[in-house]
């Protein structure tokens, strides 16, 4: 864990960074708030891998947290349940994409994107609940 921690940490103040940067050479407000909230969005994300780590440090070591690496065994245990590949995930983001939309061009696209949403969810439910 502490890898991903490591690399998050690096992105949040290396676009943290880019974007105190951006400020001082172009004093443009949209490009500055752009990197900042990507900015704090990885230190978010930096804080949930925090908490992950602290949890996990109490229970046993993860096989790719070994320092030593040195039993190919080690990493032979179940990992956990990965999903199969969906479309779902591209309904959800047509459905984001639309509400977007919806936010410039008219409320009428925000019905589109409700139904979008709505059927996504219900096959990404559906899809979750059949073993396979």
């Amino acid at each position: 864990m502490r890898t991903e921690l490591r690399v998050v940490l690096f992105s949040s103040v290396f676009v943290g960074g880019l974007g105190t940067i951006y400020w001082f050479t172009s004093y443009e407000d949209a490009g500055t708030t752009m990197l900042a909230l990507a900015s704090a969005a990885y230190a978010m994300l930096c804080g949930f891998l925090y908490l992950q780590a602290r949890r996990l440090a109490q229970g046993p070591q993860r096989p790719e947290d070994d320092e030593e690496g040195s039993v190919p065994a080690s990493g032979e245990v179940e990992v956990g349940y990965f999903p199969a590949a969906s479309v779902w995930p591209a309904a959800l983001a047509m459905g984001a994409v639309l509400t977007a939309l919806g936010l410039v061009f008219g409320t009428w696209f925000i019905v589109i994107a409700a139904i979008f949403f709505v059927g996504a969810i219900i096959g990404y439910a559906v899809e979750a609940q059949v073993p396979h």
